[in-house]
């Protein structure tokens, strides 16, 4: 074997890793000190997290992750751009059929993809407001 050729294969291999790391975290927002954030597993198997960062109690930065089909990654990023601005309450009237209308088109068999994420940023939104009577009640 040409030592040649496994450096070169050695060396693909290294950038198509590292062009792929930049484009992840290029195109994938991060929130690295979230005010609210939840990581929820649905019946599917699917894991879904959402982290959401507020100032003057209003979301301004939301990150969604998951592991699962293009239908629960369009639902978990339409969850969080349907909370972009909004209050911690107004993000609880946030439901299913308005990320499957925020979606568009989405298959009967996926609805649960539009129900997980709702799921998953109510929870964020719970997180959030516990750490806030946490620390409200703390300084009591």
């Amino acid at each position: 074997m040409n030592p040649w050729n496994l450096v070169l294969g050695v060396g693909i291999l290294l950038i198509v890793t590292l062009v792929w790391f930049v484009f992840y975290y290029w195109f994938n927002p991060h929130v690295d000190e979230p005010d609210g954030g939840a990581r929820v597993v649905g019946n599917c198997g699917d894991v879904m997290e959402i982290r959401l960062k507020f100032e003057a109690e209003r979301v301004v930065q939301g990150s969604p992750w998951t592991n699962g089909c293009a239908h629960s990654f369009n639902c978990v990023w339409a969850a969080v751009d349907l909370a972009r601005g909004k209050t911690a309450e107004e993000i609880l009237d946030i439901d299913a059929a308005m990320i499957r209308r925020a979606v568009g088109e989405l298959p009967r068999d996926h609805w649960h993809c539009a129900s997980l994420a709702a799921e998953t940023l109510h929870a964020a939104i719970d997180n959030y407001m516990q750490a806030g009577r946490t620390t409200t009640s703390d300084s009591n």
